[in-house]
């Protein structure tokens, strides 16, 4: 988006952007940053937005309990933050993670405060901020908000008004993108009818991978499942511990988790085009779990020093497998780099996977190409993010024929070769680079990754 309208780049002769009015927060704040950093620096700089999301709730929960207790507990909130979405790439739900926390923060206040123009700014502020970034969790949020009336309800007119309002705020939002989405063009989706749902052992296998490493049990990490095996026996040992010192668990806070959990085992995987519905709110109860432990566990002494210790190892398990898969990726960037600005790719990836995450979930480097616009910048690659949301869109006409990017073994030179002139292979099977070379000059290797390009005839 940054580069759209650099004549030095042929991005126009081949995609059109159309930001809609939700899943835009990522987009939106790289944007403004890419007009005093490089665009590589503008997409770090956003992301740091969500630890300092993280940081603001630790703080608002301190200034909830005051002097009452220091909730040493909200450092949970760290190391869940690396959690499947981190790794499935998904930054705007991310951002709207500790976003929805502090909504219903908020609105607890909201409720519980005096009626007055700056709360309900405030509270209208934060609607149009998660909405913005993600639809989904705002509908967690709406959901939510209604349970939290149903409990904490007076029989007040001024409580009715508050409520009123909110949801009214709400439903305005929903509508004005409704309205929008109407009149703005966006991609043409795959159809994909119906529901589909996992079967339960799947969906408690995703939720445990929080805590072996991003592996399924039957691949063990055994420094993940011990450092959060004795996270667990810590607070456990603290709550026994400091038992008359315990904080009261908020009734309210426990029904938004039984709720969570009731919908991550119940909800479909799939509706239409649109997957991962359920496995989505794993994230959310991590991030449930430990705004309950902030205000109930009390951590005194030797076992705060262990639990800070504990989740100090968790962070930097999870740094360390995060640095592991960069240096994966970085594989990708002398190949690339070999290829000049504007050109035509087809990308055949065979090996997507990383030993750092389940193969099952996971397919980390299936779109490591897309770093080729961001580094060297122009070109056309045919496998372009297709969801109708997602602001970048191909002008109609403009695709070109491709294998899938799940079925690299589905080409053929006479098929799906015409429009391009770069084919930038990755875990190459035998047999591949020997067909490619009939037609194309190999240009150079870098890990996994090899460079063909087409021959002059």
């Amino acid at each position: 988006m940054s580069a759209y309208n650099d004549p030095a780049f042929d991005y126009r002769q081949n995609f059109e952007i159309h930001l809609q009015p939700v899943y835009a927060s990522f987009f939106l704040t790289t944007l403004f940053f890419s007009s005093f950093f490089p665009i590589e620096i503008a997409g770090k700089l956003s992301l740091s937005l969500y630890p300092i999301l993280i940081a603001i709730i630790v703080v608002r929960l301190g200034h909830r309990l005051g002097h009452e207790a220091t909730p040493w507990g909200a450092l949970l909130f760290f190391p869940l933050a690396f959690n499947q979405q981190y790794f499935l790439g998904n930054v705007n739900y991310l951002l709207a993670l500790p976003l929805l926390i502090l909504i219903l923060l908020d609105y607890e206040d909201f409720l519980g405060g005096t009626f007055g123009a700056w709360p309900m700014a405030r509270h209208c502020l934060w609607q149009v901020a998660l909405f913005i970034t993600h639809p989904f969790i705002f509908n967690v949020y709406v959901s939510l908000a209604v349970v939290t009336a149903f409990i904490v309800r007076r029989r007040t007119a001024e409580f009715k008004v508050k409520v009123l309002a909110s949801l009214s705020v709400a439903i305005l939002l929903f509508v004005a993108s409704w309205v929008i989405s109407r009149v703005s063009p966006s991609s043409q989706f795959p159809a994909a009818p119906g529901i589909g749902w996992l079967v339960p052992t799947k969906t408690l296998e995703f939720f445990a991978m929080m805590f072996n490493g991003m592996q399924r049990l039957g691949t063990a990490d055994c420094v993940a499942l011990v450092s959060w095996g004795s996270v667990f026996i810590v607070v456990l040992g603290a709550l026994s511990a400091n038992w008359r010192e315990r904080g009261n668990p908020p009734l309210l806070h426990l029904v938004f988790l039984v709720l969570t959990i009731y919908g991550f085992l119940i909800l479909p995987f799939r509706i239409g085009a649109y997957t991962y519905i359920n496995l989505r709110i794993a994230a959310i109860i991590y991030f449930l779990i430990a705004l309950l432990l902030a205000q109930v566990v009390r951590f005194r002494g030797w076992w705060l020093y262990l639990f800070i210790g504990l989740l100090a190892c968790c962070m930097a398990g999870s740094i360390v497998k995060q640095a592991r898969i960069s240096s994966e990726i970085n594989e990708i960037v002398p190949v690339i780099s070999a290829i000049p600005p504007n050109s035509r790719i087809l990308p055949l990836v065979f090996d997507n996977d990383s030993p750092e995450l389940d193969s099952f979930w996971f397919d980390i480097h299936l779109h490591d190409h897309d770093y080729y616009h961001v580094l060297v910048g122009g070109g056309f690659n045919p496998y372009l993010l297709r969801a109708p949301l997602h602001p970048l869109h191909y002008i109609r006409g403009q695709e070109r024929p491709a294998p899938g990017e799940y079925q690299p073994d589905r080409f053929s030179w006479k098929d799906y070769s015409a429009d391009y002139k770069y084919f930038l292979v990755r875990g190459t099977p035998e047999g591949v680079d020997k067909y490619l070379s009939e037609t194309c000059n190999q240009v150079c290797v870098s890990g996994k990754w090899t460079l063909f390009e087409r021959k002059l005839r």
